[in-house]
C-alpha cells in the first residue's frame, strides 16, 4: 500500500505541467466533490559567513565556520478537499499537507508529515478535527526562510494535532481548542494543552486586526542530578501572546507578534526547563519573543524589513532581516533575502552570522 501512495504522488507531481496548462488544478471537480492540488517548487541558494544552529533551517547563530549550499528540500505540497454539505447544512473541508524537510542532509528529500484535518462549520461557527496550526501566536513571519521561520528567534507558533471550535463575527473572531500533551521534554501530565485566541476587527474592512491568545498546560518533568538521583515534579506549560496585522493602505501593511511565558518549547521556543538548586525542584524557563515586520507591496514587487528576538533572561537571541520578492507570473518568482543572526546568550561567544539568500519558487 505504501509502494502504491507513493507512485500515485510521483505520477501527480510529474502532472503538473500538464494540469498547470489549463488553469487552476483540480484533481477532482463535481457537483459532490472537489479535490484541489496546492504547494510550491523551491530551489535555495544560499550564503551564511558564519555557523548558524541547522544548515537548512538557520535560527541563530552558532559559533563556526561559513556555508554554501543550494537545496530544494523545502518544496511542499497538498491536498485541498470539499463535499456535499451534511443534512444539516454544514459544510465539509479538509486538508493534507507534506513538505520533504530532512535536518540531516541538504539534498536527501524525505516527506514530512505537516498538516492534516477536517472542519465543519456553519453560520460562522466551525469545528476542526486534526493536526494544524495553534491558536497560540496564530501569524507566521513573511522571509525566504521556509523552515528556519524565525522560530526560536521570535516567533513561537507551531502546529500540533487538536480539536478546536472557531467563531468569526464582522468585528471579532474566537476560538478555543484542545491540543495534544505530548512535549519536547516528556509527556503533560494527563491533560491536554488548552489553547484559546479572541480577535477584533478595528474597521469595516478588517484593514486592522488585533488579537490576544494564551496556552496552557502541564507537564511531568524529570532530570538527573546525579548518578543515581532524578528530580521530578509537575510543572506548568503556560504564556500568552499578543498579535497584530495593521494594514495602512493598498502598499504598506505592518504585522508581528509578542509573546511571554515558561516552558514554551512545547511551540518553537528555546525556553524549557531546569533544576533549581536552592527550591530542589524542576522550574520553566521564562521567555520573552517579538517578531514584527513593515510590508509592502506594489504592482508585481514586494518586500519587508524586519526585527525579531528571543530572551530567555542571560541573553538575546535576535535576527534582523530584510527581502524582496519578483512574481513574474504563472506562479514563478524569485526572491532576495539578507538575514543578520546575533545570539547573545551565554556559551555562543557572542556569535553573529549573515546570511544572504536567493529563492526560486513556482507556486501551484
Amino acid at each position: 500500500m505504501k509502494k502504491h501512495s507513493i507512485l500515485a504522488i510521483m505520477i501527480v507531481l510529474l502532472l503538473l505541467p500538464c494540469l498547470r496548462a489549463y488553469g487552476d488544478i483540480g484533481i477532482i471537480d463535481t457537483e459532490k466533490n472537489k479535490l484541489q492540488l496546492f504547494g510550491f517548487f523551491k530551489l535555495d541558494a544560499v550564503y551564511q559567513d558564519g555557523g548558524v544552529n541547522g544548515l537548512t533551517f538557520p535560527r541563530y547563530a552558532m559559533p563556526g565556520d561559513g556555508n554554501l549550499y543550494l537545496s530544494a528540500t523545502h518544496s511542499r505540497f497538498g491536498f485541498k478537499y470539499a463535499g456535499t454539505p451534511l443534512s444539516n447544512g454544514m459544510n465539509v473541508a479538509a486538508v493534507l499537507e507534506w513538505d520533504f524537510f530532512d535536518t540531516t542532509s541538504a539534498n536527501q528529500m524525505k516527506p514530512r508529515f505537516r498538516q492534516g484535518y477536517f472542519t465543519l462549520s456553519k453560520k460562522g461557527h466551525s469545528l476542526l478535527f486534526g493536526q494544524a496550526w495553534d491558536l497560540f501566536s496564530p501569524l507566521g513571519p513573511t522571509t525566504l526562510m521556509t523552515n528556519g521561520y524565525l522560530w526560536q528567534t521570535g516567533n513561537v507558533g507551531f502546529r500540533h494535532a487538536q480539536m478546536r471550535y472557531s467563531y468569526s463575527a464582522p468585528r471579532y473572531d474566537f476560538a478555543v481548542s484542545l491540543s495534544d500533551p505530548a512535549t519536547a521534554g516528556g509527556w503533560s501530565a494527563i491533560m491536554p494543552v488548552l489553547q484559546a485566541r479572541i480577535g477584533g476587527k478595528l474597521d469595516a474592512n478588517n484593514k486592522f486586526q488585533l488579537g490576544i491568545s494564551g496556552i496552557y498546560g502541564r507537564e511531568n518533568a524529570k532530570i538527573q542530578i546525579e548518578e543515581n538521583a532524578w528530580a521530578a515534579n509537575k510543572i506548568d506549560v503556560i504564556g500568552w501572546s499578543l498579535d497584530w496585522n495593521l494594514a495602512f493602505c493598498k502598499l504598506l501593511a505592518l504585522k508581528g507578534e509578542y509573546a511571554s511565558g515558561k516552558n514554551l518549547s512545547y511551540v518553537a521556543s528555546r525556553a524549557n526547563y531546569f533544576y533549581h538548586p536552592l527550591t530542589f525542584r524542576i522550574e520553566g524557563e521564562e521567555s520573552t519573543s517579538f517578531w514584527s515586520e513593515l510590508l509592502l507591496v506594489r504592482n508585481k514587487l514586494s518586500s519587508w524589513l524586519g526585527y525579531a528576538f528571543e530572551d530567555l533572561g542571560l541573553g538575546k537571541n535576535e535576527c534582523l532581516l530584510a527581502g524582496a520578492q519578483y512574481a513574474a507570473g504563472s506562479g514563478v518568482s524569485f526572491g532576495l533575502e539578507f538575514a543578520h543572526f546575533a545570539n547573545g546568550n551565554p556559551g555562543y561567544l557572542d556569535a553573529k552570522t549573515n546570511q544572504v539568500m536567493f529563492s526560486a519558487i513556482l507556486s501551484l
